[in-house]
């Protein structure tokens, strides 16, 4: 379990290395240009983290924590909006949104270290959380992914990676659109068969 810090200077150093990102790259960026950015000097920087790849661990393992937390255990709803969706549906509406909302609040961080959508490792850690979650809400209304005909493992990765290219789509296009647009947009197309998609 990563320990979690909530800084001042920890802030600085996650504003720096976005921009950075945003600026450089990832990979041209040093620890240098970091502290440099922040405002900090390097032995700073070095209290907190041993190096510019440990800072992106720590920070995608906070996120990625945050959302896990956040999907799986959204809370309660407000009474005018949906808790969950129809029956057969196994992703609570509220939890999706509230990782949505996650997502498009902490944008600027998600798309840097995603490089715009183009670095799989954030797309494989949300899939891997979305995967949990339709195993969690499976086991509530006790059902498993699969059928006879179709076994568990290549089940869940239908549900899990459709849901999770959405949100990665979304991402990709800069969370155009709202994410009660996206959630609603899922939502909805859980219930269709697939050739009602195609217009």
């Amino acid at each position: 379990m990563v320990q979690r810090r909530n800084t001042r200077t920890e802030g600085a150093i996650k504003e720096a290395f976005i921009t950075l990102t945003n600026a450089k790259g990832f990979d041209a960026m040093t620890v240098s240009d970091l502290a440099r950015e922040a405002h900090i000097n390097r032995g700073t920087f070095y209290t907190h983290y041993t190096d510019k790849f440990d800072l992106r661990q720590q920070l995608l393992a906070n996120a990625m924590s945050d959302l896990t937390q956040i999907m799986l255990s959204p809370g309660s709803a407000p009474l005018h909006q949906q808790t969950s969706g129809p029956e057969g549906q196994l992703i609570p509406y509220m939890a999706l949104l509230g990782g949505l909302r996650y997502i498009k609040n902490d944008f600027a961080f998600f798309d840097a270290i995603s490089h715009s959508g183009n670095d799989m490792q954030l797309y494989n850690r949300t899939k891997d959380i979305t995967t949990e979650l339709l195993l969690i809400e499976a086991e509530k209304v006790g059902k498993k992914p699969g059928r006879d005909d179709i076994p568990s493992v290549y089940a869940r990765e239908m549900l899990a990676a459709s849901l999770t290219a959405v949100i990665w789509l979304w991402l990709k296009r800069g969370c155009e659109e709202s994410p009660e647009t996206i959630a609603t947009i899922i939502d909805r197309g859980r219930t269709l068969a697939p050739a009602d998609l195609l217009s």
